[in-house]
Formats: C-alpha cells, sequence, structure tokens
C-alpha cells in the first residue's frame, strides 16, 4: 500500500510542474528518480565472527527529493535501496536493503553536460516488503559515488552504498553489506 502511495505522490508532482518551477536551472527544487543494477555483499556477523556471507545482484532504485542552492550544489532527502531475492522458510522473498537520509551533489558545470560528486548518509534497513512476517533490520549508512549528466536531466550515476545494521531478532547478530550500483537517473529541475 505504501509503494502506492509513493508512486501517486511522484505522479501528481510530475504533472504539477509549471506550479513546481522546473524551469531547467539546478537552482530550485528537484526531484530525481532513477533505475538500474547493483552486485552486493553481505555478512551476518554474529558476536563479531561471519557466519554467512552472501553475494547478489539485482535491481538498484534511486530516489530524491529537495532543492539546488546554486547550480552547482544541491542538498536532498534520499532513498537508495538495492533489491534482491534470497531464501526465507523454505521459499524465495525479496529483500532490499537500502538507506534513507540526507546527500548533497556537486556539479563539475553549472549547466549539462556535466560530471558530478555526491554522497549521503542517514538510516540504512533491510526490509521484506512483500512479507508480513518480517522485521526490518536497521542502523547506519553512507553512499558515495560519482556521475556524468549526459544531457539537461539524464544522468548515468555509480554509488557505493555501504550499511551496517543490528538485528531486529538477535541483538548478537549484525548485518555489514556493500552494494555497488549503476542507475540510470532523471532530474527534474
Amino acid at each position: 500500500m505504501n509503494i502506492l502511495k509513493s508512486i501517486t505522490l511522484v505522479a501528481i508532482l510530475c504533472s504539477t510542474t509549471p506550479a513546481l518551477a522546473f524551469d531547467d536551472n539546478r537552482q530550485g527544487f528537484i526531484l530525481g528518480l532513477g533505475a538500474g543494477l547493483h552486485s552486493i555483499d553481505i555478512d551476518f556477523v554474529l558476536n563479531g565472527s561471519t557466519i554467512l556471507s552472501q553475494s547478489k545482484s539485482g535491481l538498484a532504485t534511486s530516489f530524491k527529493i529537495g532543492g539546488g542552492i546554486t547550480n552547482q550544489f544541491a542538498l536532498y532527502y534520499v532513498r537508495n535501496a538495492s533489491w534482491y531475492s534470497a531464501p526465507l522458510f523454505n521459499q524465495d522473498a525479496n529483500y532490499v536493503i537500502g538507506m534513507s537520509g540526507l546527500g548533497a551533489s556537486y556539479y563539475l558545470s553549472p549547466t549539462a553536460p556535466s560530471g558530478y560528486f555526491l554522497a549521503a548518509f542517514g538510516i540504512g534497513d533491510r526490509i521484506a516488503p512483500f512479507e508480513s512476517n518480517v522485521t526490518p533490520d536497521t542502523g547506519s549508512a553512507f553512499m558515495f559515488g560519482g556521475g556524468y549528466e549526459i544531457n539537461k536531466h539524464l544522468m548515468v550515476e555509480a554509488t557505493v552504498l555501504a550499511t551496517n545494521l543490528e538485528s531486529a531478532n538477535n541483538s548478537s547478530l549484525s548485518i555489514e553489506s556493500s552494494s555497488f550500483q549503476v542507475t540510470l537517473n532523471y532530474l527534474f529541475y
């Protein structure tokens, strides 16, 4: 249900572009959506010892909403996530390891085309969004990377997303992950 609400909100925001002053200028309101691929390494650590390691790949998603302080610097809320499949109670389930937090981008040029760097920190999580009997694991997360704005609004981005999560079911268990994501993003501005 939350996914439906999010999609509805994004559709409303995108359909009201004149009211939100999208003027092809990075300074001001920005809204970014992206999707691509990732490769993730996940370590389950019990009392300081790794008991299980997994390497997965799948869909990577990106969402940004905030503002350009100048044409070269932007601050925003960011949600990046790595989706993958893993066993749960003798069947496969879809999991998401991601982060929600504060992000910043610095563009090398005030107009496209331009390379850029980004960094973010916030709350990390591991959830199974389509399963009702899985408690989310939470902790800290950070992300850094860079990209290239090919033309106005269209960007290719490569990021490293790292999390350090505490298991909701076992206080002695932590979940550490690092994900390399490559996404194609569209930034409304």
